[in-house]
Formats: C-alpha cells, structure tokens, sequence
C-alpha cells in the first residue's frame, strides 16, 4: 500500500504470522493529520485526538482491546508498542505524561528479551534497544543507539547490522551537504530509518523520501523516524523501487514539482543502473544532483561503477573506507550529475548512459559474483566478517584490472569535507567558529561548502 503514514501500534503485528502478511492499521487509530504548518504528524488515538489534554492511560481504557502476542520472556507486543506509542508522541510534541512512557511493573522491553526466533527479532531488538538508550525528539541519541547496537550488542555475537554508520555516514552527510539548494532526497533502501535521519540532521528542512520493500522494515523505520522527532520532513513509502519510482512523483505534484537534488541507493547493488536510468527517464534530477551509493565494492556493482565511469553525464569519486562494524574495506560511490547533462534522457533500456558501450565480461562475471554473495548472505550459515573481507579484496582487484579504482580515502573528509565532491566542492570562505544548528524546518543551512555547478 503506498502511504506514508505511520502507525505504532503496527509493531504488534510483527509477531504474529498473520501480521507478516499484512500490516494492518489497527482499530482505535486516527489517520495522519496536519500540523499548523501544514505538514503531516504521527496520527494520534483516537481518544487522544479529541482531547491531549488525556493521559496515554485513559485512552488505554478506552480504545478497544487488541490482542497480546505473546513473545516468551519479554512479555507482550501489546507493552512495547505501547511504550513506543507514548515515546513517538512525547518526541513528536504532544503531552504526555511521564509515566506513560514506562511500561507499568515491568519497565520498557529489554533488547536483550526478545527471542532470536521471533520474526524480524533483530530489527525488534534494535527497536527496543533505542527506546532503552536514546532520548525521544533526539535524532542524534537516536543514530548512536543504533550504531551502539550494532557494535555492541549484534557484532560479539557475530552478527551484522547494514547501516551505513561511522564513516559512511561521514561520506554521505559531507556528499548530501553539497547539493543544489532546491530539490528533494530520495533513498532507495531505507531499512530502519539510520540513513534518513542522519540525511536530516546534515540537511534541516529538507523533505526526504525513503523506499522500502519490506513492510516490516517500513514499520521500524516510521517509528524511529517520530521518535527522533523528524517525522514533519521524512516521508516512508512502502514498495518496491521498479514499482515505486515512476508513481512517486505523482504523490508530490507531478514531475514539475517534484525534482531531486540528491539520491541514496543502498538496495541491492544490481539495481542500481535500473534504478537511476528510470529516474533519467522521468526528469527528475536537477543538474548538479549527488547521487552517493553504497557497498559498491562489497558485496559490488562492479557493471553500474564501469558505466559511472564511461557515461560522460557524471563527475565520479569511488571512496575507500572501512565496513560499518565489520573488519572489511568497502567504498561509496558519488556522482556529481553534469551541468549539461540532459534533464530526460529518451528511450533507451533503463541504464546509465554508458555510449551504447557494454561492460567487459569479467565485470559482467564479477556483478553475478556479487548477487551469488547477496544471496549467500540471507541464508544460513551466512558469510562470516573473514569471507566478506576477503571477497571485497577479490572484487577490488577484478574492478582495477579494467580501471576501476578507489579515487579518494574516507579519511581525508574528516578535515576536508567538501573533497568528495571533486571539482564541484569548494572550501567554505569562512573557516571561523562552528555554527549551532538546530532543527527547526525553517533554519537556513549554514555555508558548508559551494557547489560549482
């Protein structure tokens, strides 16, 4: 169902197998509404809609009772979307009292409760842990309960949360910050909501618009979202990107409203060339649009970085860092989209423009290793820290032999930000005392960095 709003209540249904096959909007809920700036907010319960001045305990009392699924040892779904209701509404502004926001008896759902055989049991434990650990209306409590998660409580045991933290988010909010002023973000992949938020935090103000296929993800990803309190800028759609991209401009005014200045792509590598053809397609990216995408060498896209390479409509940069939370080297694509560039490109097959040249065929050999290796990963046994490392160094070498390379190291953007553009990123002029920013919809962005085009 293509809707962005979002609903905390769904969490419950994420425990029963019912629930797998259908998110549905539960009973006692009011639809999303309007904020006095016009933008939308978590909806409210009924109950509270009619009155906000009511504690999150009345209006317990008189909603209908929805069934508790049972989850072992941390007790009902019920409770914890309960706590999340109560948190989500406190960061999103309305009044709440203090004791709603702790589960009575109990306390807040451990992380560490869930059982691992419950479904999406990952994704709900790290749920739980950020409720735990960060601070509602926080986005920055938020991201470093996530990374904290994945270091600290998946990683011991060997397991791994795709976010693009620590370094990536470094590549990307230094990438993001250089776009032309106009325009929306759109992210294809949005997993848990981790990217979005940072995109947010480097960008005040600035609508974002996230994809996810998987309806379960949706629903994680919407709750962090109004728990960090970005609710009013982030929007999550629910789809598949191949079916999702020519209707999303349409929910936003048609293509001569809806323009994008800046792309994430962190779904599965193969798409990438389909992905940002259809986009050619449509119109919709201005000139001088960033486009950063990630695990382009682990697992890799080795065909959609040849064509980056050979299309002559990019000015690339293929940045070399380490994985987020895992002992392996991986990079980051940015492409700065021409100033000549055209606004459509007509016909063609879906793809990067790449001079009607096709790839060689060992990258082409290289690309079905990685969807071999993205398959591998979904099933058990899985692939270990050690195997990804050492596939990353097989690729990188396959990928140079034709050319291929790493242009620039994550590490010099610590200092140097405005670098991974390339030659549409300039020093600020005004290197003085760091700016505050805060993240009110209407605070202008401080001067980060120029673009050149």
């Amino acid at each position: 169902m293509l809707a962005p709003s979002s609903s905390a209540h769904a969490t419950a249904a994420l425990a029963s197998s019912a629930g797998r096959r259908a998110l549905r909007r539960p009973l006692g809920w009011a639809s999303a509404s309007l904020s006095p700036s016009g933008l939308p907010v978590p909806p409210l319960p009924l109950c509270a809609a009619s009155s906000t001045s009511r504690s999150l305990a009345s209006c317990s009392r008189a909603a209908p009772s929805a069934p508790a699924y049972s989850l072992g040892g941390c007790g009902s779904v019920r409770g914890i979307a309960d706590t999340l209701a109560a948190r989500t509404l406190a960061a999103a502004g309305y009044p709440v009292q203090p004791q709603d926001v702790r589960r009575k008896g109990k306390g807040p759902a451990k992380s560490s409760s869930i059982p691992a055989g419950t479904p999406y049991s990952k994704e709900l434990r790290l749920l739980a842990h950020v409720l735990e650990t960060a601070t509602p209306g926080d986005p920055l409590s938020v991201c470093e309960a996530i990374e904290s998660f994945g270091k600290n409580v998946l990683n011991p045991g060997g397991q791994w949360l795709k976010v693009a933290g620590d370094a990536k988010a470094v590549v990307l909010t230094s990438a993001m910050r250089g776009k032309p002023k106009q325009g929306s973000i759109l992210e294809i992949g949005c997993y848990c909501g981790y990217s979005a938020i940072r995109m947010a935090m480097a960008l005040p103000g600035v609508r974002i618009v996230t994809l996810e296929v998987d309806p379960a993800h949706v629903v994680i990803a919407r709750n962090m979202v109004a728990f960090a309190g970005l609710a009013h800028v982030i929007d999550v759609w629910t789809g598949h990107s191949k079916d999702l991209l020519t209707r999303i401009p349409d929910r936003y005014g048609g293509v001569d409203k809806f323009r994008v200045s800046g792309v994430f792509m962190d779904q599965r590598g193969s798409r990438y060339d389909e992905d940002l053809g259809t986009m050619e397609r449509l119109g919709i990216l201005l000139p001088g649009c960033v486009v950063v995408c990630d695990n382009v060498l682990k697992p890799g896209s080795p065909t959609f970085l040849w064509r980056l390479q050979h299309g002559g409509t990019y000015d690339n940069h293929f940045v070399k860092l380490t994985e987020f939370a895992m002992p392996a080297e991986d990079w980051m694509s940015v492409s700065v989209r021409r100033a000549d560039a055209p606004l459509a490109v007509a016909g063609g097959g879906g793809e990067v423009d790449a001079k009607g040249a096709e790839p060689p065929e060992e990258l082409a050999q290289l690309q079905w290793e990685a969807d071999r290796m993205r398959a591998q990963a979904t099933r058990v046994p899985g692939v270990t820290f050690q195997e990804w490392a050492a596939f990353a160094e097989h690729m990188r070498e396959g990928m140079a032999r034709h050319g291929i390379v790493a242009t620039l190291d994550a590490e010099q953007l610590i200092e140097e930000p405005w670098l991974v553009l390339g030659v549409h990123g300039s020093p600020p002029a005004d290197r003085g005392e760091k700016e505050v920013v805060t993240l009110d919809a209407g605070t202008p962005l401080p001067p980060c960095y120029a673009v050149g085009c």
